[in-house]
């Protein structure tokens, strides 16, 4: 049984629905007051409502001053009930149904339907469980490659949860090597491969992007995920270049529509182009290749 311990939220309740990019920098100016974020649409769409937990209880003088540049919003600082609120957040979570995958917590665990291959992948300290647009569109992504592309060594940069890592062993039948340069998304994405049957298949290092030794020493790589920001896409992108096997592919995203040309024009520069692409709301995913030689 985990030791209670006492947390702080810091809540923000606003009437409207915000732009994705203003609502994202909110979310990045928030993120400093705790260890966990919750951001969620209210009222049929109508409002939002954030929410930043932490140990520490932060200043009502520090949380005014990030929010200033917002205009006329409001936050209330206060102590989370004494319960497991990741526990209770778990149990809403349905699972979902993404191509052959069931996507689901440990608290559905053994509810899965026949013909599919469960996931057990609970919210947590890491990203990725297949909710936002970027996981499943990258799983999206990969259900498309799996039907043409030939894949012996596979990569996912910026693991999280391994959701991804996941996905491409069980798509192309091939060991993964992943990596992450968060302590706790490479404890959660190796203790979600133990409880997924795949600790045997999925080698999960730390790393910051492809510098792990393990990482280098593996390459050339068949396949590259990599869904973490569209900045770190863009300094990473010689890496990425100098990683990808002449005939492979890289799925990227963590990026806004917005941001694409910027991400694509760094990776145009060092020798790769986009193959294809998928958009969801918001949200892209590019799928890379080198160019063709001439």
């Amino acid at each position: 049984m985990q030791a209670k311990v006492k947390l702080y939220a810091v809540t923000v309740d606003f009437d409207f629905k915000p732009e994705t990019a203003w609502r994202l920098a909110l979310e990045e100016a928030l993120e400093p007051f705790g260890a966990a974020l919750v951001s969620f649409e209210t009222d049929g769409g109508k409002g939002w409502h954030m929410e930043v937990i932490g140990e520490e209880k932060p200043s009502a003088a520090a949380v005014k001053s990030v929010l200033k540049p917002f205009g006329n919003l409001k936050a209330v600082i206060g102590l989370v009930p004494d319960k497991d609120w990741l526990a209770e957040s778990r149990k809403g979570l349905a699972p979902i149904k993404m191509g052959p995958f069931f996507i689901h917590g440990e608290h559905d665990r053994g509810k899965a339907p026949r013909n599919v291959i469960p996931l057990e992948i609970d919210a947590g300290m890491a990203f990725g469980t297949g909710r936002h647009e970027t996981t499943s569109g990258c799983v999206k992504a990969l259900l498309k490659l799996s039907k043409t592309l030939k894949v012996k060594k596979a990569l996912d940069i910026g693991t999280g949860t391994g959701i991804l890592a996941f996905a491409a062993h069980h798509l192309f039948d091939i060991p993964v090597m992943a990596g992450d340069n968060d302590k706790d998304a490479v404890r959660v994405a190796r203790e979600n491969a133990a409880i997924n049957g795949l600790k045997k298949h999925i080698r999960i290092v730390a790393s910051d992007g492809y510098r792990a030794k393990a990482i280098r020493d593996n390459g050339p790589y068949d396949l590259i995920t990599a869904n973490i920001l569209a900045n770190p896409l863009i300094s990473l992108a010689p890496d990425l270049a100098k990683s990808l096997g002449r005939n492979g592919r890289a799925i990227l995203s963590g990026l806004l529509k917005t941001q694409e040309k910027d991400v694509l024009a760094a990776h145009h520069a060092v020798g790769l182009e986009l193959d294809f692409r998928i958009r969801q709301n918001d949200w892209s995913v590019l799928v890379l290749k080198k160019k063709a030689r001439r």
